[in-house]
């Protein structure tokens, strides 16, 4: 102990410093040929009628039921087979947008940076010389 700390003495015992009841363990059955068979549970009956799904999709009256659109594209032979037309025909003045120019930010950044950092290596060169 070092003398220039006091000593610690602990306080009055306010009863238990546990909020719960101490720990009992189980009692202990052995593992073996002599350990008592657990009870056998009843067999649960199976459902007579299994219950309908959940509906899917709600549907409204006067709602046009659609036929269920392919997961994933047809095949070449099925696709001949289906009906070939227009796709919009809605739209017959329909002009698709222009493509979008070529980001060309990334070539005039790195030009400028190599740039300066040659005009940066030459000053500091002749600064030194």
């Amino acid at each position: 102990m070092c003398a220039a700390r006091p000593e610690v003495r602990p306080g009055p015992s306010r009863g238990t410093t546990l909020s719960q009841p101490p720990y009992q363990p189980a009692q202990y059955t052995p593992a073996g040929p002599y350990a008592p068979y657990p009870p056998v549970p009843a067999p649960a009956a199976a459902p007579a009628v299994p219950q309908p799904a959940a509906p899917t999709q709600v549907v409204h009256p006067g709602q046009v039921q659609l036929p269920p659109r392919p997961q994933y594209a047809p095949t070449p032979q099925q696709a001949a087979r289906l009906p070939q037309g227009t796709l919009a025909s809605g739209f017959p003045n329909y002009r698709s947008p222009a493509p979008s120019p070529v980001n060309r930010t990334g070539l005039y950044v790195g030009i400028l940076v190599c740039l300066l950092t040659i005009a940066f290596a030459v000053v500091g060169f002749a600064l030194v010389a």
